[in-house]
């Protein structure tokens, strides 16, 4: 028998509870479709590569990119023991600053700008250490700093930094890393 259709929904106004839930849902589907258009699964493969010749992969975003690093270390943790989330920024720098030069760094930034994750990137690279980056934007300052860049969807402004929509689409990526791990 043929797959069931999902259900159709009447537009709903905005200005009711209704219409705002059916609406966040249309946003949400809508960032894991844009997600999968914008994935790379070549470097999908070339970022679990790097994954498996680590001694070590540590985890890291700040703000709303950090709940999604401490996700992608948990679930990878379920596999692994090589993988470490870091929550505070000081940290952070101080862990790539001793940190294995083998190992590999997986950072969550959506804008791939924020200063905390430029500062990370340019450690990484006078360590010689590989990174793999979880962000929206191709040509971000990030992604130039890069070894490997994963780009996820969610058509976000400004203004809703650390949307939910934002943190889906970076779980589609880390969903993606993990079934190929």
């Amino acid at each position: 028998s043929a797959p069931a259709s999902p259900p159709q929904h009447k537009p709903v106004s905005m200005d009711t509870l209704a219409g705002r839930v059916q609406e966040s849902g249309r946003m949400l589907v809508e960032a894991v479709h844009q997600t999968m258009d914008l994935m790379d699964l070549k470097l999908v493969t070339r970022a679990v590569e790097l994954i498996e010749e680590a001694p070590t992969v540590m985890c890291i975003g700040s703000g709303g990119s950090m709940l999604i690093a401490q996700e992608c270390a948990h679930q990878f943790s379920t596999v692994s023991s090589k993988f470490t989330a870091v929550y505070d920024s000081h940290m952070q720098i101080s862990a790539v600053a001793t940190m294995d030069p083998k190992g590999v760094i997986l950072l969550f930034s959506y804008s791939g700008a924020t200063t905390g994750g430029l500062q990370i990137l340019e450690l990484a690279r006078q360590r010689g250490i590989r990174t793999i980056l979880v962000t929206r934007f191709q040509k971000s300052p990030a992604a130039k700093l890069s070894t490997v860049v994963l780009r996820c969807g969610s058509d976000e402004s400004p203004f809703q930094l650390g949307s939910v929509q934002a943190k889906v689409a970076q779980l589609v990526v880390i969903d993606a890393l993990f079934q190929e791990y």
